[in-house]
């Protein structure tokens, strides 16, 4: 199956959306994280395409997203959209932080754990302490807030022709 930049993108918003949808019913926490890390790649695959359509940095989101080119955005692309240059710059900076928030608490290989080992993991990675209402719940809510946020910057930048 061909994938274009548009059949990405679109799969990024439904994937976004499922993650959230897992995480509000509980289904899994840990399915929660996968699903909305495939909507953070989806996102990335998009604009990757749209300069380039090959395919070498696998699944390492921080090489993706250099590769994207999200960084080097035309201003004016979003001056359009009625963003100030301050605001560009904000959205420029919480277009990394999002990514480097979902590159933190992602593993590639986390999409073989068991919701018991991925609480263990994430413990150990991020300095556990008690949270009401339970820890990987709250891993996982921070990390689909974190990806949101980048799927949302993300959608504001793509080009309103839909390439």
């Amino acid at each position: 199956m061909d994938f274009r930049p548009e059949h990405y993108f679109r799969a990024a918003i439904q994937r976004m959306e499922q993650a959230r949808y897992l995480y509000q019913e509980g289904r899994s926490f840990a399915l929660s994280i996968y699903v909305g890390r495939v909507a953070v790649e989806c996102m990335l695959r998009a604009f990757k395409q749209l300069r380039d359509p090959s395919f070498d940095e696998r699944h390492n989101l921080l090489l993706l997203f250099s590769a994207s080119g999200m960084l080097r955005v035309d201003y004016e692309t979003l001056r359009v959209k009625g963003l100030t240059d301050a605001q560009i710059a904000s959205h420029l900076e919480g277009l990394r932080r999002a990514v480097s928030d979902v590159s933190a608490l992602w593993a590639n290989n986390y999409r073989y754990a068991s919701e018991e080992r991925l609480l263990t993991h994430l413990k150990r990675l991020t300095g556990f302490q008690k949270i009401k209402g339970g820890y990987l719940k709250a891993q996982t809510l921070e990390f689909l807030d974190a990806a949101e946020s980048f799927i949302a910057k993300g959608t504001l930048q793509w080009p309103s022709s839909g390439k």
